[in-house]
């Protein structure tokens, strides 16, 4: 329960009191907390037993929130997964593999929220495009990922469970989008079953089983006219195979109907359309918005009007996606994930806008509450599918978790992640690591607050003490100066005290300025103290962190 100004019980906290207002704040979240130290089975078994739809990883710098993002979201994807592979840290690499072979068929996204990043980046807005010179609507990256999770069309008409080695895959313009005949040669082909294509005159081709046939009745008919009317009827006629599949384009970055070829070439100059060359096919999907992503790995439709695709172009997995049904094969629905890194730092309501109720469990396609929205620039109905799953990380920070939007709190479960002591060595040379950083963080979170602790990951480096050198030199007293805005004093108590010049067993050196030499007669009264850093710290400033530090006991 939460406590308000007006109606505080006796001996209830105050706002000021973070710590219990925070965790009172926790519990209403229902937030996981991953345990800051222990067996490393335990901590990923406590990430894994739920796969709720919208997710936030949070925590201090250096806590491992990106490094888990690849073990959370093959968990999303399959929660049948190997637990071992999440659990192991020797499988890291063959994670790290399956990730990436998720990410190429599209089921993982990644971005990165920051201060510039827009509603029009994220879900839709107008862009600027040459070929028409003028603006378009231009699809974000959520709304691209949600098509691909949940193609919209109007009907999937059957499904394909094909063979990649056995069938090629083409794509086809029906009609030029940009004149006002693209739809009705469009619906006519949709209506009738078949592809069409443009090029190659008033000829029937049906006799011509080589491209110098093709040839030889074209130019006896139209010597001038372009070459491409050759190669057009040349791929329509004989390289479509029956069982192939043709990609219908929308502009370069969308397909708006898949068809399986089957049937052969035939001419036909009757017809209420201008085009008469024809193939039948048997549409797999009309009236869509697939992206180009969904087909291709890494790259746009061509503006040919008929070409064959390299097969290693294909995105296979993403179309088999598509084109198969749920029970083909046994097959599940395919989940997606959306990795937004630094989720606080973006300016949430902005980005997400009518999109932050739609990504609530109850409110996605299919769902129980269902909602949908019109989009402001495109007008399209737009709703979140269920197999859409958001997972974010949180640098804390950088922002508290309290200060987060109240909208998208209550949206997303939280799994907090703090250090874990557990993963750092207890004896390099001497030195326990494990406790020097112990000592660091119960200082920092006295002084200041846990937000600001500082993570195990910046010292999961070779176990070396010229490393831990470095990784204290070049990261945490940085990050200490920025904490305490320079407050030399905290920042020397923090790290267990300070020497003179000239002393290497300390990170800090203090030393009083003598006023009177400066300016010939005492300045302040109490002279000031100067803190400069040691270039050159030995081991024992390791040491001296900690040295005078009690642990509590385990």
């Amino acid at each position: 329960m939460y406590h308000y100004k007006y109606d505080r019980p006796n001996n209830n906290p105050w706002q000021k009191d973070r710590a219990v207002v925070l965790q009172d704040l926790l519990k209403g979240l229902a937030v996981e907390t991953i345990p800051e130290e222990g067996n490393k089975t335990e901590r990923n078994k406590m990430m894994s037993q739920t796969t709720p739809k919208n997710i936030i990883m949070y925590g201090p710098p250096g806590t491992g929130k990106t490094y888990h993002t690849i073990y959370k979201s093959l968990e999303l994807l399959d929660p049948s997964i190997d637990k071992d592979l999440l659990d192991n840290p020797d499988r890291r690499d063959e994670a790290a593999k399956l990730f990436n072979e998720y990410k190429e068929k599209n089921q993982i996204m990644f971005c990165t929220f920051h201060q510039s990043y827009s509603y029009e980046d994220f879900v839709e807005g107008y862009r600027f495009n040459p070929e028409k010179e003028g603006f378009e609507v231009k699809d974000g990256l959520f709304k691209t990922l949600c098509h691909m999770a949940h193609p919209q069309t109007s009907e999937r008409q059957t499904t394909y469970q094909f063979d990649e080695d056995q069938v090629n895959f083409f794509k086809m313009s029906l009609g030029n989008i940009y004149k006002s005949e693209s739809e009705q040669i469009y619906h006519y082909c949709i209506e009738n079953n078949v592809i069409a294509l443009g090029y190659g005159g008033a000829i029937d081709y049906s006799n011509c089983t080589e491209k110098s046939e093709i040839e030889e009745k074209f130019r006896a008919k139209y010597s001038n006219d372009t070459p491409f009317n050759i190669d057009a009827i040349e791929r329509f006629k004989n390289w479509m195979r029956n069982d192939d599949i043709v990609i219908i384009s929308s502009g370069n970055k969308k397909a708006k109907a898949i068809g399986r070829i089957n049937g052969g070439y035939y001419y036909n100059p009757n017809t209420e359309i201008r085009y008469k060359h024809f193939r039948p096919v048997e549409w797999l999907y009309t009236d869509t918005e697939l992206p180009v992503n969904a087909i291709l790995k890494g790259k746009r439709f061509s503006q040919q009007s008929i070409y064959m695709f390299y097969r290693e172009d294909i995105n296979v997995e993403s179309l088999r996606n598509l084109l198969t049904d749920d029970s083909d094969n046994n097959k599940k629905t395919p989940h997606y994930v959306l990795i937004i890194d630094e989720i606080n730092r973006g300016n949430i309501s902005k980005i997400f806008g009518e999109l932050i109720t739609l990504i609530e469990p109850d409110k996605r396609l299919g769902s129980k509450n269902e909602l949908t929205v019109t989009l402001p620039y495109s007008g399209d109905i737009f709703g979140i599918p269920s197999n859409l799953h958001i997972l974010g990380t949180m640098n804390t920070a950088d922002r508290s978790i309290s200060l987060l939007d109240t909208a998208l709190r209550r949206r997303f479960e939280f799994i907090e992640m703090m250090p874990d002591y557990s993963l750092l060595p207890t004896d390099t040379d001497g030195v326990n690591i494990r406790q020097m950083l112990k000592a660091l963080n119960e200082r920092i979170e006295y002084l200041f607050d846990r937000d600001h602790v500082i993570g195990h990951a910046l010292f999961l480096s070779e176990e070396k003490i010229e490393n831990y050198l470095k990784v204290m030199q070049s990261k945490v007293i940085p990050l200490l100066q920025e904490y305490f805005y320079d407050n030399w004093e905290q920042i020397e108590l923090v790290l267990g005290g300070s020497g003179s010049k000239g002393d290497e067993d300390v990170f800090l050196w203090k030393e009083e300025i003598d006023s009177k030499k400066l300016f010939g007669k005492n300045v302040h009264g109490n002279n000031p103290l100067k803190y400069s850093l040691n270039p050159f710290p030995s081991k024992n400033a390791l040491l001296n962190v900690y040295e005078n530090y009690q642990a509590d006991e385990e």
